[in-house]
């Protein structure tokens, strides 16, 4: 596996285990983070205080609806979630899924896309892509009543 792909890995368990320090060692300094800007934590960030406010709200609006169970089958861990992959001399693109289960029952499972541009082993811009942000927005307004 490459360096990249391991700063990258290394940025997504940063966010799973809220380890700030871990996060921001990942992205550059001068990182620029792009969501599409119809969801809640949605829009441009840049440097480490915009990741910082990225992912706050990116908390913030899935707090309860990722329970730890969501992400293993039959008690032991779930298949790979992500699939990482060298994507070019300085780009890392992600293959994955959004799973979310809301108190209500309401759950939500759609592909997504993330690609990262790298500079210096760190992140330096990122691109989020959710397959259906439609269907993310109906799914946090229904987990929400």
């Amino acid at each position: 596996m490459s360096e990249r792909v391991e700063t990258v890995k290394r940025l997504f368990e940063a966010v799973r285990r809220r380890d700030q320090a871990a996060l921001l060692d990942a992205y550059h300094p001068e990182v620029s983070i792009h969501e599409a800007r119809s969801l809640p934590y949605g829009g441009d960030f840049r440097g480490h205080a915009g990741a910082i406010e990225h992912v706050r709200k990116f908390y913030r609006t899935w707090d309860g609806l990722k329970p730890p169970a969501l992400f293993q089958e039959s008690g032991g861990p779930r298949p790979r979630l992500f699939e990482m992959l060298d994507a070019a001399p300085d780009h890392v693109v992600v293959l994955g899924r959004q799973l979310a289960l809301a108190p209500n029952g309401n759950s939500l499972d759609i592909p997504e896309t993330f690609v990262f541009k790298m500079r210096d082993n760190r992140v330096i811009e990122s691109w989020m892509f959710n397959h259906d942000t439609v269907a993310v927005l109906e799914f946090l307004k229904s987990a929400k009543r």
